[in-house]
């Protein structure tokens, strides 16, 4: 059976805000008024679990949390800064994507995303170019490194678990897919896919 690759997006394929790498919300409160930690307390520590796994609507979310974060902005001005902001694609990454895939193998990102974060990836970053699909945990109910990620992704993958290289920067995403029967490797800046696959 051909062996399918799971790749990593944050911090393997998209590495922060275009200009210099760093977060995105590095200046958010200059851009947008909005105090970084107030954004952790309102938004990301109440609700971001279940927006990630599918069971909140991030537009929904949003609109009931900016009045308290930011009442002058609006949900997309937010999520425009947010996305634009995050959207620093490794080029090396992809063109070594593509190699990959001319030799005929699978590519998957398998990533933690929610819905629309996931479109903008594919459709406004043009992921969609280098790999074969995107496996994401709002559309499995499930992220990693829970086992029910592992799961399903190699079930919409039609693969093997033994046949899945999952590429991540996380240990503990690792240690979960390798507990899953996949293969694993830690990803690190600089790394190249050709020699974690030891592919010449």
């Amino acid at each position: 059976m051909q062996r399918c690759l799971m790749l990593d997006v944050d911090g393997v394929v998209v590495t922060g805000r275009p200009e210099d790498g760093k977060s995105w919300a590095t200046d958010i409160e200059r851009d947008l008024g909005i105090a970084p930690e107030k954004l952790h307390d309102v938004f990301f520590a109440p609700h971001w679990s279940g927006i990630v796994t599918g069971g909140k609507n991030l537009t929904d979310v949003l609109a009931a949390c900016l009045p308290v974060l930011a009442p002058a902005l609006t949900v997309q001005e937010f999520t425009d800064y947010w996305f634009e902001k995050d959207s620093r694609l490794d080029e090396g990454v992809l063109a070594e994507c593509d190699e990959l895939r001319e030799h005929g193998m699978r590519i998957f990102l398998a990533t933690n995303q929610e819905h629309m974060r996931a479109a903008y990836l594919m459709d406004a970053l043009a992921l969609r170019d280098h790999v074969d699909g995107m496996i994401y945990s709002a559309q499995l109910k499930a992220r990693k490194p829970q086992r029910a990620f592992f799961d399903a992704a190699a079930r919409h993958s039609g693969s093997r678990p033994e046949d899945l290289i999952l590429v991540d920067d996380t240990e503990t995403n690792i240690i979960a897919a390798r507990d899953a029967g996949w293969q694993a490797m830690l990803w690190s800046k600089g790394a190249r896919l050709m020699s974690l696959l030891e592919i010449r």
